[in-house]
């Protein structure tokens, strides 16, 4: 189904600066992802058909391996604990009546199986490899890693996680990167987990906001193994904020040019959005941020967050609410939309533009 979508995005001033720092990327062709409920495994290529089906689908994460689509997400309404949906054009899609991650492994905490923010690639031995956050028992969130034979799994966890830090609040919406050269994992540090100043818990129980920073860390090219130390590469600019950044995802337009899409703001709040920043490398610091998507007045989807890119580099995934205000019967939905980069400009300032589907 279509949607007529406000977004807010850069202006695009013309001009013979050389520098990627500032560009603007414009977000077009949104349209709400409706999902069949088909025979995947008979026909994996598709045509689709069949009922739709009326669901949750946060945190979407995509992949795609040969002529399938493949969308993941966060646990949601009794789905399994890793939802997967494919698709032969990226448009239209067929749930698939499959979990994933059937096992969540031996160290998530089995009163909280939970599976948060997936991320799918496949390494340079054909191995299927998923980032996934799980709920450590006795602890707080840890980055996990599990690999499969096949894209909709059944992924296998391994026996520990890969990355956690309970000080700093947990690890959250853990995403591969591959730069062409290295591979890297990237995730967002849970400090409002913690509490604070920030309302995003439901009320503030400080004076400060905790710090709630986007890292990233370089694995070795099958995805299993951290290289090196974890860096900072961008953190939340406080109440401006609601005191948290999270769900990144990153990109490389071109030598030099690495562009970071993060959402800020409540996940339940209208305010939640999706924002980017601009590096010269994946573990250099981001910034000239602009806004690529965030509620409006007149605007069919609320809190649109939570972005996922796919490798042709213009396809992105977010979710949505279909409702203001968060109520009980509102559901993030998933939402597929194109990505344009402008060529060889400098861009700065914000305009609304009104996008038809």
């Amino acid at each position: 189904m279509k949607k007529c979508l406000l977004l807010a995005t850069a202006t695009a001033l013309a001009a013979a600066l050389p520098s990627p720092d500032f560009d603007t990327i414009d977000l077009l062709n949104v349209t709400e992802s409706e999902f069949d409920y088909g025979d995947l495994l008979s026909r994996a290529r598709g045509p689709w058909n069949g009922p739709v089906m009326d669901i949750s689908f946060p945190d979407p994460t995509l992949f795609i391996d040969g002529n399938v689509w493949w969308a993941y997400s966060t646990s949601s309404d009794n789905n399994g604990h890793v939802p997967l949906a494919a698709s032969n054009d990226g448009k239209k899609w067929t749930w698939a009546k499959m979990d994933a991650m059937p096992d969540v492994g031996p160290w998530v905490d089995p009163q909280n199986r939970g599976i948060w923010a997936p991320s799918v690639f496949k390494n340079d031995n054909g191995k299927y490899v998923m980032y996934f956050s799980g709920q450590r028992t006795g602890a707080r969130r840890c980055a996990g890693v599990a690999t499969a034979e096949y894209a909709q799994g059944p992924f296998i966890v391994t026996d520990k996680p890969l990355i956690c830090d309970d000080a700093g609040g947990g690890v959250i919406d853990p995403v591969q990167f591959d730069d062409g050269k290295n591979r890297w994992i990237i995730w967002k540090v849970d400090g409002n987990a913690l509490g604070g100043k920030t309302t995003c818990t439901g009320s503030s129980t400080g004076d400060t906001y905790n710090p709630t920073p986007i890292r990233v860390q370089r694995v070795s090219r099958d995805g299993l193994t951290l290289q090196g130390s974890p860096k900072t590469i961008l953190n939340h600019n406080g109440a401006a904020d609601d005191g948290l950044i999270e769900g990144p995802a990153m990109w490389k337009r071109k030598p030099g040019s690495y562009v970071l899409f993060f959402s800020t703001h409540c996940y339940n709040s209208d305010k939640y959005d999706i924002q980017y920043a601009w590096g010269t490398a994946p573990d250099a610091e981001f910034g000239h941020r602009k806004t690529l998507a965030k509620s409006g007045p007149n605007q069919p989807i609320y809190g649109p967050g939570h972005m996922d890119i796919a490798s042709d580099g213009t396809t992105i995934a977010f979710h949505g609410r279909d409702k203001p205000g968060n109520p009980a019967d509102t559901k993030r939905r998933m939402y597929i939309g194109k990505i344009k980069f402008p060529a060889g400009e400098y861009t700065e300032g914000i305009k609304v533009i009104n996008y038809q589907g």
